[in-house]
């Protein structure tokens, strides 16, 4: 577990590794779907993420549009299942880039 203590928070904030309804502060590095799939429904009140843009970075295996596409649905239905109705989600995420053309991911979901 980490501790940060810093001006910009009123108290000191310890950062879980592993989710727990008692943790506060989760910070998951690793397969988003094994975490998520181990979160009760209807659990989160708040999930910040920023998936791979699939732009061919070489820490990432670019896929085409769809591909991609359907990768991002299933992870977003786990965040959703799991996200309290009064919940938010965080999603950032970069354009699809392809032989020059630039295509908003957001407007390609469903």
């Amino acid at each position: 577990m980490r501790q940060y203590n810093q001006t910009l928070f009123s108290k000191d904030i310890e950062i879980a590794e592993r989710f727990a309804l008692s943790e506060s502060v989760v910070l998951y590095s690793g397969e988003c779907l094994d975490l998520l799939k181990t979160i009760p429904d209807e659990s989160l009140q708040l999930v910040v993420t920023s998936p791979p843009y699939n732009i061919g970075k070489e820490y990432e295996k670019k896929l085409h549009l769809d591909v991609y596409i359907q990768q991002q649905a299933l992870v977003i239905a786990e965040c959703v299942r799991a996200l309290s109705p009064k919940g938010s989600i965080c999603w950032q995420v970069g354009n699809y880039v392809d032989r020059g053309a630039i295509i908003p991911v957001s407007f390609q979901s469903n």
